[in-house]
């Protein structure tokens, strides 16, 4: 009995430490088309005015085409969490 009780123990905090590794976009609007952003499409990495790594959330592959040839146009529109 002790053993399972540690097994899910164990499972449990696996599971919590892996769900704090995805990438969070900073937004919610993407700031390439103003629609609200997809959570299945992998966000942008970017640095700000500061050199701090941003995430940019996008709606479509299409928009993340355009924020990765260009990503630090997008950095304060997308802290602003609106279209550029």
């Amino acid at each position: 009995m002790r053993h399972i009780l540690a097994l899910i123990l164990s499972l449990s905090f696996a599971g919590a430490a892996m769900a704090e590794d995805a990438p969070k976009a900073v937004n919610t609007v993407c700031p390439a088309s103003g629609h609200d952003i997809d959570p299945a499409v992998a966000p942008i990495k970017a640095k700000d005015s500061a050199g701090k790594e941003v995430e940019i959330g996008v709606c479509c592959n299409k928009c993340a085409a355009k924020v990765k040839a260009d990503p630090k146009k997008y950095v304060a529109a997308a802290e602003a969490n609106k279209k550029l």
